[in-house]
């Protein structure tokens, strides 16, 4: 006898509402918020120049970072209030893009707009963050800068270094190809996070009116821009800045030393290069 007993439920399908409101829920808190806070923080390189403070946007910039590097239990934060969140919002993300099925060709409205434009973004999103994660956070992994060791003071001459001096597999990438690629990168996760807020709001039955929904997406739109700006202005002021000195074996005020990869050697350097003196 032939059975007929329906197959039985994957994980997955079994809890399928309860991961899409996570996976929903965890790309406002803590994905979300940590955009805001790191688009904040890195805003201060620009801040420090406008508003004419001591010292400028470095002396600013580095003050920012210096106290969250001081936040007790600093790897357990990153581990479960951002890596984890962050890893499970992603992968789930994409399982949810891959299986879903995409009509904008047939109904070209703003709704399946938005729809393509949060699926594309986000594949963009994960990629730049990768990219992101290996060049400054996990960069000593390759050798390079330890963006959280105690004795290198100076934060904002690593970052800026990441960004004017990026050496992929040994190859220079000029500085201008770099800044595009942060600012593509920068675009589509504000853009992801900022209709991301618009959905959310709606499937979680926030905004249920046609009008709510449209002050809602006024109010996304304005964290959008926000955010934008704040890491785009950042991204200028690095591309701005003086080069400037780091101690120890990262010593080299001319930019030879990227910081997602080894020292170089004083020979790799040419015979009548100035080296810096070093304090």
């Amino acid at each position: 006898m032939a059975d007929t007993s329906a197959p039985a439920l994957t994980f997955e399908e079994k809890n399928r509402f309860f991961l899409r409101k996570l996976h929903s829920l965890t790309g406002i808190v803590p994905v979300g918020v940590f955009l805001i806070e790191h688009m904040l923080t890195n805003s201060m390189a620009a801040w420090g120049e406008i508003s004419g403070g001591a010292g400028g946007g470095k002396v600013e910039f580095n003050h920012h970072v210096h106290f969250l590097h001081s936040l007790p239990y600093l790897p357990l934060l990153e581990i479960f209030g951002i890596f984890l969140p962050l890893a499970f919002h992603a992968g789930y993300g994409i399982r949810i893009a891959m299986t879903a099925k995409n009509n904008t060709g047939n109904y070209p409205y703003m709704d399946n707009v938005r729809f393509s434009l949060q699926r594309m973004t986000g594949y963009i999103a994960v990629i730049f963050i990768i990219v992101h994660l290996f060049k400054f956070r996990f960069a000593h992994w390759f050798g390079g800068v330890p963006f959280l060791d105690g004795n290198i003071e100076d934060k904002f001459e690593i970052t800026r270094r990441g960004l004017m001096d990026w050496h992929l597999f040994g190859t220079p990438i000029p500085a201008e190809v770099t800044m595009a690629f942060y600012f593509l990168g920068l675009a589509a996760a504000v853009f992801h996070f900022a209709n991301g807020i618009w959905t959310f709001c709606i499937s979680w039955g926030i905004t249920v009116g046609e009008k709510a929904q449209k002050r809602m997406g006024a109010v996304a739109a304005s964290v959008g821009f926000v955010l934008l700006l704040w890491g785009s202005s950042s991204l200028y002021a690095f591309y701005k800045a003086e080069p400037a000195e780091l101690p120890g074996k990262w010593n080299r005020v001319n930019n030879s030393n990227p910081v997602d990869g080894p020292p170089m050697k004083d020979s790799d350097h040419g015979e009548g290069e100035d080296h810096g003196d070093g304090h």
